[in-house]
């Protein structure tokens, strides 16, 4: 279906818009959107006559990226370069957030159930900044790497030009484009989840946090623990793949088929066992048992949650597949 110019241009600002701070939003918005107009215009005087589809997509392609032009609004930074500095500073804030909150709601179970002993959790947490700091500034230090060396493949071409303006997201209300810039992201945390997974056997509050003073890991997580490190570098294969081939639509729904199905595999072996911490102290025996149920109901959620995705993956496996074969069916369908 044909997209009139009108409609390819309001993808296009819903698109930069996406990357944009919202206090200058709308501001940089109206004023690209002017500028963009008075260039189309002045292009259609060139020609004599209306833009057409594939005109207003090579105007847009030559104009640049989304990500890339909404990057030429924000302050010029030199390690990561403007192209992918708004997605850095994303996953930077995402990593952050996921890093205290877990720490947080960690004591205030302390606070709850073990109120005696937080005083002396507390002075133990203390004496353990150095490596907290240290665990710190060595994640900020591999997000910072992981961005940098695609900031620097990008500058060698298709990152920045290999791109389709007719394939940008339909225009919403509340816009969630998905581009490149999205599977980006999705790599950078990939690389973070590999690195605080191989970092659990050597910090095991990376995990638990403060909660290493009230339980310990089962035996079960030994056995699951390669299972999901494979899982986590799949993930990341997978949006690779993605980021190089965009064209392959297929490949994402058929490949997610594959790890869900591994990963039902991984839930039932969870799922076999009711124990999965067990208590530091016979003082934190109800700690645990309230901690086992939580995973089960977790682990439960989480079965059901992997049948239904793998349905669906699987159809959509199918449907893009039949696009691949059959391109004008499709179309006419």
């Amino acid at each position: 279906m044909a997209l009139s110019p009108n409609d390819m241009l309001a993808r296009y600002l819903q698109a930069v818009g996406f990357w944009l701070p919202r206090s200058q939003k709308n501001d940089i918005l109206a004023e690209l959107s002017e500028d963009l107009r008075s260039q189309m215009e002045d292009r259609e005087a060139e020609l004599g006559h209306p833009l057409d589809e594939a005109e207003v997509s090579a105007f847009l392609k030559r104009r640049g990226r989304p990500l890339l032009v909404a990057g030429r609004f924000l302050p010029q930074q030199h390690l990561i370069g403007p192209v992918l500095f708004p997605t850095y500073i994303l996953v930077l804030k995402i990593v952050a957030l996921c890093y205290l909150v877990p720490w947080i709601l960690v004591w205030l179970g302390i606070l709850i159930f073990d109120r005696s002993h937080a005083v002396t959790h507390l002075a133990n947490d203390l004496r353990s900044l150095g490596t907290l700091w240290t665990i710190a500034f060595t994640v900020f230090g591999v997000v910072t790497l992981v961005f940098a060396v695609l900031d620097r493949a990008s500058t060698h071409g298709q990152l920045v030009s290999d791109w389709d303006p007719r394939k940008l997201p339909k225009v919403k209300p509340q816009p969630a484009a998905k581009s490149c810039g999205g599977t980006i992201t999705a790599i950078a945390f990939g690389f973070f989840g590999l690195f605080w997974l191989l970092a659990i056997h050597r910090f095991p509050f990376l995990i638990l946090g403060p909660g290493i003073y009230m339980l310990k890991g089962a035996p079960i997580w030994q056995t699951v623990y390669g299972p999901i490190v494979a899982l986590s570098v799949a993930g990341i294969v997978e949006n690779v793949v993605v980021l190089a081939r965009p064209h392959l639509t297929w490949f994402r729904p058929a490949f997610r088929v594959l790890t869900n199905a591994f990963s039902l595999w991984v839930v039932s072996i969870l799922y076999g066992t009711h124990t999965y911490f067990l208590p530091a102290n016979p003082q934190m025996v109800q700690v645990a048992s309230f901690a086992n149920l939580a995973i089960q109901i977790c682990v439960m959620a989480t079965g059901l949650g992997l049948i239904i995705g793998t349905v669906v993956y699987a159809w959509q496996a199918i449907q893009e597949m039949r696009r691949s074969l059959h391109p004008a069916t499709a179309s006419l369908a």
